[in-house]
Formats: C-alpha cells, structure tokens, sequence
C-alpha cells in the first residue's frame, strides 16, 4: 500500500505542472491546441533546423559526425552535444518534419513535468517531506520562471531534471554510501547537455561540502578527519561519471575547440551587474527575462517564505544557518558578479540568455524550504518567526518598489504582496488543532500556488505568435523545391543559397543567418551555431562573405546576402534566390513554386563541381583586408598565373547629408560593380542595426551590424556609368567616414579563368554523410582542389590505397593524382568520437570494479 502512494505522489508530482503548462497552451492557442508555435528566440533562429538535421539522422538521410551543409561542411558532435544530444529527442521518429513545431511544444511540456517528477524523488529521499508540501514544492520548482522563460532553450532544462537526481546521489553516497545514482546522473547530466551538465556537476560540488558539513554538525576539521573516505567516494564517482560521459564529451569540447568555446571566454573582469538588493527583483511575478540586470528566480512564494523561514526560525542550528548563508551569498554573488558568473558559465561571456545557471537558486531555495518545514512538521509553527519572514520579503519589495527596480505594475505588486502575507498565514495556520483549519489552509496554499504559475506561465508563453501553418506551407514547399533541384543537379554536388528564408516570411525584414540546409538537407555556405569552424569563418570573412575582413566580430555565423559570381563558382554555388538576374546567372523555369514572392531561383552557369583541378602551386594564400584582392589572389594560385580578376572603380565621397553618408562610384569598363564596407573603426556596438544601403536612391540591404557585413552586388554598368551610393546612417552620433572598397569585375579574364577550371578532368565527386566518393578521371598528373573545408579527421583512398590529404589555401582540402581515371573515397571520422567510446566504457568497467569492491569491503 505504501510502494502504490507512493508511486501517485510521484505521477502527480509530474501530472500537475504538466497539466498546468497544457493548460496555458490550450489557453493561448499553441499547438497542437491552436496555430501558435513555440518558434520564438533560438528555437525560431537554430532549432528549428537542428531537430530537422536530427530528423534526417534518425531517417539515414545524415551523419552525425560531418554534414555538408553546415559552413562550407563541418563536424556535427559539437552541436549535438550542445543542442540536441537529450536521450528525450529520440522521440521525434514518431513526428514528421513538418511536425516539429508541436514536436518542440511536446519537449517543453514533458521536460517541465520530469523536473516536477525529480524533484519530488529529491524531496522524499532527502526529507521525507509529507504529500501536500512535496507537491507544493515539487511544483514550484517545475515551474520556476526558468524553466517557463527560458524553455525557448529547451535543451538547458535537461540540467533541471538532472540537478534533484545529482543531489539526491550526493545525499545517498554521504548518508547510505550508495554510488550507482550520483554516477548515472553525473553522466547522463553531461551527455544530454555538457553546458548545463557542467553547471550541476559544479552546483554537485558545493552540495557535497554543503551536505558533508551539516552531516558533522558543521565541525569541517572532524568532518574531514572522519569523513576522508566519503570524500574520496565522491571524488573517484564524480571523476568516473565524467569519464562515463567521455562519448559526448570529448568530441564536443573538440570539436569546439578553437570556436567558441576559446573566442568567446574571458579572464577576470571585477564588473558588478548591481547590488545585492536588486538580486531580490528575481522574484516578482512579473520579472523581466533575457535581461542583464534580472535574475530569473521567480518559483512562487511558498518556496520564498519558507526559505526565509528557515533562516528565522530558532528550530534549525545556528552552526547551519551560517553554513547556508555562505552558500546563499556565494549564489547570489554569482548574480552581482560578472567574475562569478563566468564560473557557472565555464568562463564564457553570454551576450544573450543571461544568468544561465539561474535554476541553481530556486533548486537551493528547495532545500532550505524542505528543511524549514521539517521543522515545522517535528517541532510546529513558530508564528512570530513567520511574521518576520513575510515581513522581511515586504521590506525588500517596497524598497525595491520605491527605487523603481521592478518590472511589475503597482496593481500587480499589491496583489502579490497581498499572496505573501496570506501564504504567511497560512502557513502559520497549517499545525492547527482544527483539522478543518488544516486542511484548509493546506487547500487555499494549492490555489494560491496555481494561481502564481499559471499567470507567470501564462506571461512568458504569450509571447509565442508565430504560425504553425505558416512553418508547415514552408516547409512543404522548401522540402519541393530541393527535391527538384537534386532531380536537375543528377546526383551531382552543388551549394544552394539564398538570404530569404522562414525567418524572412514570418517576420519581414528578419535577415538573420539560420541553419535551413540542414533542416532540408542541402548544402550551403550559410550557418549560425556556437559549434562553428573558425578556419571556414575567417575565409569567408576574407573572401567578403560575411562579417569584417580586417577583424571577425561574430564567429558564430557565416551567411550569403548577396552574389558574387567568381567566389561562388569557386565554391560550387550552383543555385541562388534571388530578385532579379545579374551576371553569370540565369532563371530557372521550376515546376516547383517557391514561397518566397518577388524572387526566383537563378542557375550559375560557371559553377565548379566540389573537386576539380587546380595548378600543383596552390598552397597558402596570403590574405589581407580588401575582399576582392583576396578573391583575386585565390584564383590565381588556382590557375597558377597572377592575375587581377577585378578592375579599379573610381570612387568620390561627396560628404554629409543629414544621415547620409554620399559617394558616386564611376564605372571605368563594362561589369557588375560590387562594394564592400569596413565599420569597425565608425561603430561602437555592431550588435544594434546601424546602416542602410541606398543605390540611386534604391534601398538594397542593411549593413554595418550584425548578420549584414558582406559584398554587395550594386548592378551592371558599362565604362564611365555612375550611381550614388548614400550609406544612411542610424546614429547621427556616428557619423564617421566608412572604410570601403570598390571592384568591377574583369569579365574578360573571369572567363578565362573559369574555362582554365574546367578543362581537362571529368569530376564525378559526391557528399553522402560523412563519406565523399565518385570517379575522378584527369589528363594530366594535377592537384584536385575540394570546395570542403580541410581536417586531419579526413582519411583518403584513391583506388582503395590510402593518400596523404593536403591542405590548400589555408582551408581546403586537395589531394594528388595521376593521370587517369580513379576512385575516390574519402571517410570523416570526429577526432575524439572512437577515443571517447572507449574511454566511456573504461569509465563503466572501472565503476562497476569500484563498487564492487566498496561493496564488500562495507559488507566486511
């Protein structure tokens, strides 16, 4: 009888916030109750794509270990193991793609009811907590303004699962020696996600010594004296959960090695985000999320009156007061320091999604809850101290309240200020003799916490607007149009590009990078992801593609705004949308439609296969900060001759008008003219939208901020043509002069060029997953240029003997062959994948030997 209630505790523990958060979904429309999706923030912008390259994984249309379509090709475990490696994402075989926007609500629904579900695990292993409070407090924790805020990561609540089983393993090993649990869940932590997986093993850490020391009394010299070798069983299962996890691990940290994980990390900084008053603003109702200056702690009021409790109370020891409040201060440091806060974020700044470990608050508000009404339950209500408690919270709030930092409305603020001191009261009234009085002030306690959730839930999620019959049209027709142009392309290699995308349809205007090619499965330069290849970033950056040439800003994202018909032969970019046709591209006639209106696919008539043959000369090429130049002495190693493929444009700065910055470009010979700016040295945050581009009055695209800093197309002009180009700027405070640079393209010598590229070999070159192969057949002895992006994690087979791969241009990968018609084969294995199996295994045998021998000797 008690194994079957307590089995309902923990499905209700699971079923109330679920039934919550439907609730809400049901309320504001979101599928699959309406035609609102969950697409907002990243899920819109990145994950979107991930779980349709996941999709086609489960399906064997992709590898997880190399993907084509990711930058010019990459390696995959990096972003797996950030984004989507959740045993829980194995799910999506049961949807279609079409289907992933109520995929992703699904996923937000059940990780918000297992956090529930192992909290309630926690509070029962750990405090023996009695049903109504467990589940209050099981809850709260669900539904903490984490959790509903920032689900729009859905992958970081993974952490929130996986923290209460971590700590309930802590406690099991320091009070019952047990091991099994803290290493599964030190483990499974990781490989769902190492970036949170990080953030609990830390918080496990501060637990462990926080456990350790109540458990003698907060005596740390006789705890360490007679507690040594519990220390040493945490250490030696933490180490070998680690170690269990190497299979994920070890591929994602290699594989962001040189991303950024070591370009976006900083030292100490000694700056203070505010005060330790305003940490206290986390906890409104109405608090603000995504913000710099608020922490998002919200889990409702019970957990904070009860945690305040515990600290009033003349029931808990002092010795472990003090021990709390050194860790309290130590978290709520983490949130006035950035130096702290950089130590939960592995030493990388967050430019978005601030304060990520936030969870860490209201799941150690958890505990000093829990223990604050254990002793309730052993030794009754202490009412003066609950006064205090409430009082103490209202103090803070009004203060808070008078300087103006809270996001809340007066009205509003009374009203949760009113909740306060009535759960105040009614927590005071729940040991009275009245069983009536009991039960209902433990009934008014329920209502009261649901009302809370519900209307924070309800805040966060309203904010989700976007069509989910709008992704559905999308994706239908884009899943069209690249099943006809891989009928056309006949099994033959090319890039596909484009600057619209969903983004673009769902909210005009939108020119954010996105990862749609390996949402559909095709390949492209375009990319936006913290797993990049900053090898692949700074060529394009070079080359005029994206960001600045003189100094990468934004590494995590390359993108195509624009065509550039010499670099995008080169890189095998057979395919383009576009508004219009420009030079060396020609309209298709699509039996497919596209969704994009005023806009039609164009076919690159000089389009280079993925290998062809290039002079043996080509080896490094020495870029500079002019994306033209570098474009010209490229292809000129390429041919083995030097040559300059782009002619001088006169360009005039005509001064200041207004906003506007004025120059007349003149055309000295026939071409497409392109133009290119370096505002490094005129903005101070490229974060913000700065410039706008104006050709003879035309708009033709933003600039000089993020996701818009590449070469632009201006038109076709013949010899002594001018256009005015005004570079409008946002800020009038700004109005430096750009650095900028001109070029016309030498048509003459283009086509030379290219007819050079194309002679003399017959490439029949494929990507199929982490595999190239095809025939190759070359007249001559020659060097075979790769439109991939070189690796050492490349093994190459020609005719089924293995060859050395060599490195060209700095980037990309060639190799030798003679004369004659070979079989190519080429395998990418991810450096560390093979490595991390094994070491992952060592892990599971040496825990298993481990606890064996603990085991016994326990038992002896």
């Amino acid at each position: 009888m008690k194994k079957k209630k307590g089995a309902w505790i923990y499905i209700l523990s699971f079923l109330i916030p679920t039934i919550i958060v439907l609730g809400v979904m049901i309320y504001q429309g979101i599928t699959p109750f309406g035609d609102s999706s969950v697409f907002i923030w990243d899920a819109r912008l990145q994950h979107k794509d991930y779980y349709g390259y996941l999709w086609d994984v489960f399906h064997g249309n992709a590898s997880i270990e190399f993907s084509s379509g990711k930058s010019l090709g990459g390696r995959m475990l990096g972003l797996i193991g950030f984004y989507i490696a959740s045993p829980l994402n194995i799910l999506l075989i049961f949807f279609e793609k079409s289907q992933i926007p109520t995929f992703m609500a699904l996923m937000i629904v059940l990780r918000i009811g297992l956090c529930g579900l192992t909290s309630q695990f926690f509070l029962r292993k750990r405090f023996q907590l009695q049903t109504m409070p467990g589940l209050l407090f099981s809850t709260a924790y669900a539904l903490m303004e984490y959790n509903v805020y920032y689900c729009r990561n859905v992958m970081w609540l993974d952490g929130v699962i996986l923290l209460p089983l971590i700590a309930a393993g802590v406690w099991k090993l320091i009070s019952e020696k047990r091991k099994i649990l803290l290493w599964a869940s030190v483990s499974l932590a990781i490989i769902a996600n190492w970036y949170t997986g990080y953030m609990v093993c830390l918080m496990s850490g501060l637990y462990f010594i926080y456990e350790f020391c109540i458990s003698y009394k907060c005596h740390p010299i006789k705890a360490v004296r007679a507690g040594w070798r519990t220390i040493i069983d945490y250490l030696i299962v933490m180490l070998l959960g680690v170690m269990t996890s190497f299979v994920m691990l070890l591929p994602a940290c290699m594989a962001l090695i040189g991303g950024k994980a070591t370009h976006n990390s900083v030292g100490l900084t000694g700056i203070i985000h505010f005060d330790i008053l305003h940490f206290f603003s986390g906890f409104e109702i109405n608090a603000a999320g995504n913000n710099q200056m608020a922490p998002v702690i919200f889990c409702g009021g019970i957990l904070l009156i009860c945690s305040a409790y515990y600290f009033v109370t003349s029931f808990v020891d002092k010795k472990e007061k003090i021990l709390s409040g050194v860790l309290a201060s130590f978290l709520i440091g983490s949130f006035c320091l950035q130096d702290l806060e950089l130590l939960w974020t592995a030493f990388v700044r967050s430019t978005s999604y601030y304060f990520r470990f936030s969870f860490i608050v209201p799941f150690f508000m958890l505990i000093l809850a829990s223990r604050g009404w254990k002793t309730i339950e052993k030794n009754g209500v202490q009412k003066k101290a609950v006064c205090w408690s409430v009082g103490i919270l209202l103090a803070i709030f009004y203060i808070l309240s008078r300087d103006g930092e809270l996001n809340t409305s007066p009205r509003t603020l009374v009203l949760y200020m009113f909740f306060l001191v009535l759960t105040g009261i009614l927590i005071a009234m729940y040991k009275h003799r009245n069983i009536r009085v009991r039960y209902g002030s433990v009934f008014l306690m329920v209502i009261m916490l649901f009302f809370e959730l519900s209307y924070n839930t309800n805040k966060a999620f309203r904010e989700y607007n976007a069509s989910n019959t709008l992704f559905t049209e999308y994706e239908t027709a884009m899943e069209n149009v690249v099943e006809e142009l891989n009928d056309r392309a006949e099994d033959n290699f090319y890039r596909f590009e484009k600057n619209d995308s969903y983004l673009t349809i769902s909210e005009p205007g939108n020119k954010v990078a996105t990862c749609e090619s390996l949402l559909f499965g095709y390949n492209s330069i375009e990319h936006y992801s913290s797993a990049y290849d900053e090898k692949v970033d700074e060529f394009l950056s070079k080359t005029g593609y994206s960001d600045l040439a003189n100094k990468q800003v934004f590494l995590c994202e390359t993108y195509w705004n624009s065509p550039m018909i010499l670099m995008d032969s080169l890189l095998s970019v057979k395919y383009a949308v576009m508004p219009k046709a420009t030079y060396g591209y020609e309209k298709l006639d699509m039996d497919t439609e596209l969704p994009f209106k005023d806009s039609d696919i164009y076919e690159n008539m000089y389009a280079l296969p993925l290998g062809y043959n290039v002079s043996p000369k080509l080896k490094n090429v020495e870029f500079g900060n002019n994306p033209y130049e570098n474009q010209s002495r490229l292809l000129s190693g390429m041919i083995g001759e030097n040559c300059r493929f782009y002619k001088d444009v006169e360009t005039q700065f005509l001064g200041f008008d207004g906003q506007d910055e004025m120059w007349r470009v003149t055309a000295l010979a026939d071409g497409p003219v392109y133009f290119y700016i370096d505002s490094s040295s005129v903005h101070g945050n490229l974060y913000e939208d700065n410039c706008k581009i104006y050709v003879d009055d035309q708009y033709l695209q933003d600039t000089c901020s993020r996701f818009v800093m590449n070469s632009m197309l201006l038109g076709e002009y013949r010899a002594g043509e001018s256009v005015e180009v005004k570079i409008r700027h946002k800020n009038t405070d700004e109005m430096s002069q750009h650095t900028i640079y001109t070029a016309q393209l030498d048509q003459e010598q283009f086509v030379n060029a290219m007819d050079v590229l194309n002679k003399g070999y017959e490439s029949r070159l494929k990507i199929k997953g982490n595999m190239v192969s095809g025939m190759y057949t070359t007249e001559t002895d020659s060097m075979i240029f790769l439109s991939i992006p070189y690796e050492k994690s490349w093994t190459l087979y020609v005719d089924g003997e293995k060859t050395e791969l060599k490195e060209l241009a700095g980037t990309f990968a060639g190799f030798e062959l003679d004369a004659g018609t070979h079989e190519i084969r080429m395998e990418y294995h991810t450096p560390g994948f093979r490595v991390g199996i094994v070491l992952s295994i060592i892990g599971i045998v040496f825990f298993v030997i481990y606890n064996i021998v603990s085991r016994r000797k326990k038992k002896s």
